[in-house]
């Protein structure tokens, strides 16, 4: 099967084509802005690549132009909720091979990659190859990486401690915002899984002081559907990326592992 990399912001999409590719056995990988978006592409060279057109720090415009300069011919699906006919002519001679609606449904999408991992790329070229071999995305290089648990839940810690823990990683666990942050001052991190609604200290007001006093920690929300917007804002908040209750744990390793990769190659 083929290696499919995601570049949207809206956590529901990123969550759902993740479940579907890898229920059709694809490898995905999936990042939530246009920056981090170029660089995995620059690093695991995907056979296709899911993009979309608003995006944080770098536009689809501008990741579709960063694809092609790199890796001419890479199959690459525009997939956006600003569906203008004009824009979409503007793409496919950019590059793009589909320009699909998010308003049509993600159906469209599968039936879209499957059609174009039956063809031929335009041409045999791709980027310098870097990483680990096979593709795979590398863990840090400390290690699995270091990543703090904060939520209330006792048994949502545990089931993701495990499942962390059994994927390679030194995983730490508190139940609330105020023991997060002492945890991080005495202990090495690299990233926080951090809830949004906990007693004691929300993790909104705990982003917030991580940002302020350990900005080089990477935070990654949790959050259930009914906080899809406060979780957006705590993109510009300065969490990385966010993913829903009842936690996907294969989209989560996805996440994380794309993150670590962008943290060894940036530190």
């Amino acid at each position: 099967m083929a290696k499919i990399l995601i570049i949207d912001d809206d956590g529901i999409v990123r969550d759902a084509l993740t479940v579907f590719l890898t229920r059709a056995g694809h490898e995905t990988t999936a990042v939530v802005d246009g920056v981090n978006g170029l660089l995995v592409f620059k690093n695991n060279h995907p056979d296709l690549v899911i993009l979309d057109r608003d995006l944080p720090s770098l536009s689809g415009s501008e990741v579709l132009a960063g694809i092609m300069a790199a890796a001419p011919g890479t199959r690459v699906i525009i997939l956006t909720g600003y569906d203008n006919p004009e824009d979409a002519d503007q793409y496919l001679k950019s590059g793009a091979a589909s320009f699909l609606s998010k308003a049509d449904g993600l159906s469209n999408v599968l039936t879209e990659i499957e059609k174009l991992l039956g063809a031929s790329p335009k041409t045999t070229a791709a980027p310098e190859q870097s990483g680990s071999p096979g593709g795979k995305l590398p863990l840090s290089s400390a290690g699995g990486g270091r990543i703090l648990i904060v939520d209330d839940d006792d048994s949502i810690r545990a089931v993701l401690s495990r499942f962390l823990i059994s994927e390679g990683y030194s995983a730490f666990s508190v139940a609330d915002g105020k023991a997060a942050l002492a945890f991080v001052e005495r202990e090495e991190t690299d990233l926080v899984l951090l809830d949004i609604y906990m007693p004691v200290m929300n993790g909104v007001e705990v982003l917030k002081e991580l940002r302020e006093k350990r900005p080089e920690i990477d935070v990654l929300m949790i959050t259930g559907n009914a906080d899809e917007e406060v979780a957006r804002d705590c993109l510009k908040d300065g969490a990385f990326d966010y993913i829903a209750k009842p936690v996907n744990l294969a989209a989560l390793n996805t996440l994380i592992r794309a993150r670590l990769l962008v943290r060894r190659k940036t530190h």
